[in-house]
């Protein structure tokens, strides 16, 4: 019943038995709830040191309870007391935390590191579920693989890259772009990328400072912060308007964003405002025929609607 207010269970029933039975000795005490003589002292003390309990004088040295309306009272008042201090701990090191996360210095987010350190491994090996990449010119190595991507595979690790238009002219490049997509990367092709960049999941990012060098000295390591949210955000944004590469039989690399001059003319009839039974009457097609093939470009291109299918084909030159 008064545990609640921070009784401890010896001191419950000794408080209880002062109540019902009158005032007694500690020894008196002990004998009616058949504790040792040490519990019972450490009852009484408990009990005076919340105040709910007063000791006469020798020579009766008896333990007298407080009433307890009054005990209860005071009780209730004494953990009122107690709470508020511990709200205004708890407000003090909120406060102290705040305060902390808002100095955090900019080098705890941003790092400048030589390039040349092995960032670019640190970034593959921080990596638990993915890693994004950016692959812009100038290319430096172009004929050395990257075995940590090849070794990171069987931990689960997928890597998606982006590749420009200008690493189907470089010598070897596409044969090692090859060596990745047979170890599992997903690769995609633009036309320009704007930067070199790679990032591990949410963790860690690389940003070449001096990206257009041949050899570039330093890099930025961006821990989480704003910073690496905008960078993931464009490399998305990249990522969603690339044209997906695979593998042929004959283990050569192949666009898949070319379409056929069917589907040019069906993007060209929808655009121009044709309903799916006008634009398939043109062709020759069956509205379910239109819808698919609507829908197989909007795969390619990963779009979420028609509308965005549109600025897609027409970012991609189909239109």
């Amino acid at each position: 019943m008064l545990k609640a207010a921070g009784l401890g269970t010896v001191e419950e029933s000794t408080y209880l038995d002062l109540v019902r039975r009158g005032p007694a000795t500690v020894t008196e005490l002990a004998d009616r709830a058949g504790i040792t003589l040490p519990r019972a002292r450490r009852a009484v003390t408990g009990l005076h040191r919340k105040g709910l309990v007063h000791r006469t004088p020798p020579p009766h040295d008896l333990v007298v309870p407080v009433p307890p309306d009054l005990a209860v009272d005071h009780l209730i008042q004494r953990r009122r007391e107690e709470l508020e201090r511990v709200r205004e701990t708890a407000q003090r090191l909120a406060a102290e935390s705040h305060e902390r996360a808002a100095s955090r210095r900019a080098d705890r987010l941003i790092e400048i590191v030589p390039l040349g350190s092995g960032a670019f491994d640190q970034v593959q090996r921080t990596a638990r579920k993915e890693v994004r990449v950016l692959v812009a010119p100038p290319y430096a190595g172009t004929s050395r693989i990257n075995q940590m991507q090849l070794d990171r595979g069987p931990d689960g690790v997928v890597y998606r890259s982006v590749y420009g238009n200008e690493a189907l002219e470089e010598p070897g490049f596409m044969a090692a772009i090859a060596t990745y997509l047979g170890a599992g990367e997903q690769a995609r092709l633009t036309h320009t990328v704007p930067i070199k960049l790679a990032i591990a999941d949410r963790t860690l990012a690389l940003l070449p400072l001096d990206w257009t060098s041949q050899t570039p000295d330093a890099a930025v390591l961006v821990h989480p912060c704003g910073l690496l949210d905008a960078l993931s955000a464009l490399f998305e944004s990249i990522w969603a308007l690339a044209t997906p590469l695979t593998l042929n039989g004959s283990d050569s690399v192949t666009a898949l964003a070319e379409i056929s001059a069917e589907d040019h003319e069906l993007l060209s009839l929808l655009v121009a405002g044709l309903t799916d039974e006008a634009a398939g009457a043109r062709l020759g097609m069956s509205r379910r025929t239109v819808v698919r093939r609507v829908q197989h470009l909007m795969a390619l291109t990963g779009a979420r609607s028609r509308l965005q299918l549109g600025w897609r084909a027409r970012d991609r030159g189909w239109l």
